[in-house]
Order: C-alpha cells, then sequence, then structure tokens
C-alpha cells in the first residue's frame, strides 16, 4: 500500500486586499487574503492559501507579512520580522496553515512501514507549538464516556458550538479562570482543540454565547448526568445530602439582582455574594444544584429543591434519606419531608432534653487514634435522639470557648478599669452600646455571664456609669460539661447508633465538594456583572465538578485516592508539540512539520491505565514546503 504523500506548500506567497460587498445593506468589507501564483492549463492563476481576515495593517508592512510567515513555514529565522505585531500575526497564520495542511499518520506501530531513512539537517531542528495535552486528555475522554456531547445535540446544540462548551468546562478544570482566562488558555497554551476539533467560530464573543447556551440547558444536563453517572458506576442513591455556600462578587454587580450582602463563608463581607444549593448522593456524585441570592437563609431553600429534584427524578422520592445540617433543620422542613415519604437524620437545634448527668451513660461507637466518639440514645415516638460526644470536638470547643472567655473578659475589666481613668468612656449609655458590641463579638462567652452596669447615684444631665460587675451564669457549669456534644434526630428508629452516625458524617462530602469547587474549580471570585452570565459561570464549575468527581471515583475504585489537583499536576508534563527539520531528497531541501505527542512517561500511563485510556492520545500529522 503506497503511503499518501503530505501536501506540499511553495514559497513566494504574497498578500492581496479583497473587498466584498453585502447586496442589501450595501456595506463593504475588506479582508486580507495570503496567495500565491501557480501554472494551470488556463494559464497562471491566484491560488488562495488562507484568508488572514480584517486585519488592520498598512499597506506598506503587507510584504513583512508575508516574508515572515513564510520564514516561520520554512525555518528560516533570519527573515523573522522584528516587529512584534507583525510577528504575531504570522505565528497564528502560520500555526492555522499547518493545522489546514497537515495530514494524519497512523498511531499503531503494526501499520508503520519498514524504517526509511533521510538525509536529515540535524542543525534545522526545532521544536516548537507546545501545548499542553494530558490533564485535558482525561477530561476529554470523561466528556464522552459521561455523554454530554450526545445530549447537548438533542436539545438542538449545533456541532459547531461543542467545543467551545467542552472547552469552558475542562478549562475550569485544568486552568480555573474568568471565561477570557479560558479562552486564552484554550487558544494558545492547550491541545483540547486537537482533541475536539476546532469551532466554527471561536471569539471571546462565541464563548460567552455558547455559555449561554449551556445554562438554557442546565434541567436536561443534570438530569441526564444524575442518570448516567448511576448507571455508569452503579451508584445505589439511597442518601440525599444538602448543603449551601456561597461566593463573592469582584465589583458592585449593580444589574444582578441576586446579588447581594450577606455572611461570607469566606469572611468577605465587603463583597456581594451569591449562594450555590447542592445536591449530592452517598457516593459524592452531585444530582441537582440551585442558585439563590447571596442573602437566602438556608432554611427557606430546601422544599424549593426538594420539589425542583421530584420533578426531574420522580423516583426520587422512594426511600431516600435526607441528611441536613442545624441551619437548615428546621420544624417545617423536618414536616415537609415526612410530608412527602423523605427519611432524615438532622441536627437537633439545641441539646433537646439531654443532661449532662446522660453523658455518664455513653458507649463508645468508634475509637481511633485521632478521637473516641461516645453516644446515647433517647427513644421518642416516631423519632430518636442521639447525643453525640468526640474527644476531638471538646478539644475544638473548649479552646474557642476558653480563648473567647479570656478576651470577653480581659476587655470588661478594661472597661470597668476605664471608668476611674481620664480619657476613657463613662457615659451610661455609651457603656451599655459598648458592652452590647462586646457581646456580639464574644458570643459564646458571653452566654455564660450575666452584666451588670451601675449608674451614678446622683446623677447629672449627662448619667455616668459607676461600676460594671458580671458574674457566670447558673448554666455555666452545664454548658462547660456539653462541650464537644451534639444531637442527631432521626425517623430511623431500627437503625444503630453506629448506622445512624455513620450516615451523618456523609455530610462531609457536600463540604469537600464545595472545598473542590472553590479550590480547583475556580468557583471564587465572580467577575460577571449581569444575571445570566454569573449563573452560568456558578454552573459551567457544577459541571466542572461531574467531571472531576467520575475522574477521582475512578481512582480510587483502582485504590488511588490521589487528589485531582495532584493528577493535574502530574499530567501537565504530557504535551503536545511540532518538530521542525530540513531534508534532502533528490537535490532538493523540503522543510517537514511533524505535529505529536510526547512519549508518556510512567506516571502518565498509570494514570491512563487506571481510568481505562489509550497512552497516545492523538495521531502524528505533517506538513511539507519544499
Amino acid at each position: 500500500m503506497t503511503p499518501r504523500l503530505p501536501p506540499v506548500i511553495s514559497p513566494n506567497m504574497y498578500i492581496k486586499r479583497v473587498s466584498k460587498s453585502n447586496r442589501m445593506s450595501k456595506r463593504v468589507y475588506k479582508y486580507l487574503h495570503l496567495v500565491e501564483n501557480v501554472r494551470t492549463e488556463n494559464g497562471p492563476r491566484q491560488r488562495l492559501i488562507l484568508n488572514l481576515g480584517a486585519i488592520d495593517l498598512p499597506p506598506d508592512h503587507y510584504k513583512d507579512l508575508a516574508n515572515c510567515i513564510e520564514a516561520m513555514l520554512t525555518g528560516q529565522q533570519q527573515m523573522f520580522s522584528s516587529d512584534p505585531h507583525i510577528h504575531k500575526l504570522a505565528r497564528k497564520a502560520a500555526d492555522k496553515i499547518r493545522t489546514k495542511q497537515a495530514v494524519e499518520q497512523s498511531v499503531e506501530k503494526s501499520h508503520v512501514a519498514a524504517p526509511t531513512y533521510e538525509q536529515v539537517d540535524v542543525a534545522s531542528m526545532e521544536a516548537g507549538q507546545v501545548r499542553s495535552l494530558g490533564p485535558e486528555y482525561v477530561c476529554h475522554c470523561l466528556w464522552d464516556q459521561l455523554g454530554l456531547r450526545e445530549r447537548l445535540v438533542s436539545e438542538g446544540v449545533p456541532e459547531s458550538v461543542l467545543p467551545l462548551m467542552e472547552a469552558l468546562v475542562i478549562g475550569r478544570l485544568v486552568s480555573p479562570g474568568s471565561e477570557l482566562h479560558t479562552w486564552n488558555w484554550a487558544e494558545y497554551r492547550s491541545a483540547l482543540y486537537e482533541l475536539t476539533g476546532r469551532a466554527l467560530r471561536a471569539s471571546l464573543n462565541s464563548m460567552y454565547r455558547a455559555g449561554d447556551r449551556l445554562f438554557d440547558c442546565k434541567d436536561a444536563l443534570e438530569s441526564h448526568l444524575a442518570e448516567r453517572e448511576r448507571d455508569l458506576f452503579d451508584l445505589p442513591e439511597r442518601i440525599c445530602l444538602f448543603d449551601l455556600t456561597n461566593t463573592y462578587f469582584e465589583g458592585q454587580a449593580a444589574a444582578n439582582p441576586k446579588a447581594n450582602r450577606g455572611h461570607s463563608k469566606e469572611k468577605r463581607s465587603d463583597c456581594k455574594l451569591l449562594t450555590l444549593a447542592l445536591v449530592v448522593d452517598e457516593c459524592g456524585f452531585a444530582k441537582y444544584s440551585r442558585l439563590y441570592p447571596g442573602n437566602q437563609a438556608e432554611c427557606h431553600t430546601l422544599q424549593q429543591i426538594i420539589e425542583s429534584l421530584v420533578a426531574l427524578r420522580p423516583n426520587l422520592a422512594r426511600d431516600r434519606t435526607v441528611i441536613i445540617d442545624a441551619g437548615i433543620a428546621t420544624e417545617e422542613n423536618i414536616a415537609f419531608l415526612k410530608a412527602n415519604g423523605f427519611h432524615y437524620i438532622v441536627i437537633q437545634r439545641g441539646k433537646a432534653d439531654f443532661t449532662p448527668d446522660d453523658t455518664q451513660s455513653m458507649q463508645v461507637i468508634r475509637h481511633t487514634h485521632q478521637y473516641t466518639l461516645e453516644v446515647t440514645r433517647h427513644l421518642l415516638e416516631n423519632e430518636a435522639l442521639l447525643l453525640c460526644r468526640s474527644t476531638g470536638r471538646m478539644g475544638k470547643d473548649h479552646g474557642i470557648r476558653t480563648r473567647q472567655e479570656n478576651l470577653f473578659l480581659e476587655r470588661l475589666q478594661y472597661y470597668q478599669d476605664g471608668l476611674g481613668k481620664k480619657g476613657h468612656t463613662k457615659l451610661y449609655p455609651k457603656v451599655l452600646e459598648m458592652i452590647g458590641r462586646l457581646r456580639e463579638k464574644y458570643p459564646r462567652a458571653s452566654k455564660l455571664y450575666e452584666i451588670e452596669v451601675i449608674a451614678e447615684e446622683t446623677p447629672g444631665k449627662k448619667v455616668k456609669a459607676k461600676a460594671i460587675v458580671w458574674k457566670k451564669r447558673a448554666q455555666y457549669d452545664t454548658q462547660c460539661q456539653l462541650e464537644g456534644c451534639y444531637v442527631l434526630r432521626t425517623d430511623h428508629r431500627s437503625w444503630t447508633d453506629q448506622e445512624i452516625w455513620e450516615t451523618y458524617v456523609m455530610l462531609t462530602r457536600v463540604e469537600r465538594a464545595f472545598r473542590s469547587l472553590k479550590s480547583a474549580l475556580g468557583l471564587r471570585p465572580n467577575f460577571h456583572q449581569i444575571e445570566l452570565r454569573a449563573d452560568t459561570h456558578m454552573f459551567i464549575s457544577v459541571l466542572a465538578y461531574h467531571i472531576l468527581h467520575a475522574i477521582e471515583h475512578k481512582l480510587r475504585l483502582c485504590g488511588d485516592h490521589r487528589s485531582w489537583a495532584t493528577i493535574r499536576d502530574i499530567l501537565s508534563t504530557h504535551q503536545r508539540l511540532t518538530v521542525e527539520y530540513n531534508v534532502k531528497e533528490q537535490h532538493k531541501v523540503q522543510r517537514f512539520h511533524l505535529r505529536l505527542c510526547s512519549n508518556p512517561e510512567p506516571e502518565h500511563r498509570q494514570i491512563y491505565h487506571l481510568l481505562g485510556f489509550k497512552e497516545v492520545p492523538l495521531p502524528r500529522i505533517t506538513m511539507t514546503l519544499k
């Protein structure tokens, strides 16, 4: 079988200006074409090599640009332009020509013919166009395994837009940042478009519009992913874990009605916030997400989330257990879960009817070198209450309480001493105000003490404070004895104490998901100022989390517990590059351009093997210039 020869591009290129008009608007558009003269049976003709588009370049620089493009394709560095603008335009054009004229070579070694030897000018060898490949390849394979391409096509998304959507999501996994950052990454630092194919239009505005279209498919995608992940990984889906987090905006976000000030979990009280509610299963796979204003109260979101989730997946309400923390576990929400056929395990607000005496009857259900966990149970008519205490939480609660208490008492003493010193606040209303602010700053210590501010007996026009008196409240010892304790409330009365507690601690998987979203997936900060774009930014991170968790889950099934951040760093050294060299054939010199992948290292092969992917992501492609 005769191998197909790579295409040949001859030198002597030049640039011509072309004008085209719109018949309807009469508007004239001007473009630059890179062409060459060729001989045909009908005489000399101009052959178009590349449409350079509407480049703003003076006519006297056309020759410099054509020469620079030719030099980059033929390896003549002495002809490179010293003008940075021309050099950038030439580099972009040369890359497009290589991509357009390249011919694939077979990957399988068994298909390669007998070795051929050529006369190569070693001094002419150069390597360039180095692009990241390893992390993108793994994410692209998971994108295909999750069936996202087929689902988007079924939603009416054009094939030409799919590479942009994939770039938005995978960019959040490989190089987290804004959409502008993702566009630059995909264009100039990543080989992703070689895996996905290039979009018909790959401009920044096209990427923004692709994100808008992606968000339009939110419910369909989340429903598809939940079902696909269940089938792919044989998920039990017996548990629903629900929690909220928020991210902050850079800028005023005045055009976004969801941007509001609230309690920032990143301590960014100076910024407006946007809240994300997330439902995951016991294996950590996301099932549904929803966005709320930044000042959304946690307790008012559960019913909306559950109703939306059940509407998408009606069978989810059958014998499922919902786990929520104390901020959401109101009596109203628990009644809603009961009415809709959900079981529940929640953190009970307060200590219910438990007293310090109940700690004497606790039994150890878990003991490790890090902590010991003890529980005792009270059975109600249809519920069970578990008082849990761990040594780790005892140390944490004690440390927080003693630190706050010491600072609280130290400040009270400072206020008391200041009543007898010049220059300190003495007015009775002002002292009461300072005490109120102090209670707000140190709430744990404040509820343990009674404070009285005594006014002067013979006040004048301005009442002054004479003394500040404080003492421990009666429940001080009770509060200290219950440090490290929390109460679990559930309707699973037949479950053992250990089953209830182990199911409850699955809630940490939601926290792990939020941690991944905020660290590895660029959820924060949000730079968008309008609602649709801000919501899209958040949803892209949620989609990226689906791929991230699928990768980590597949590796854990094989005994590899490394995080995506570690896997990404290891695979970053598997790259795609172009090797250029001159070959002498029959007294003629040809410039060869060989696009290939670097050889996978043992660490790369191990990861690909565990995930079930082949070691060579892309075939070789070649181009020749005489």
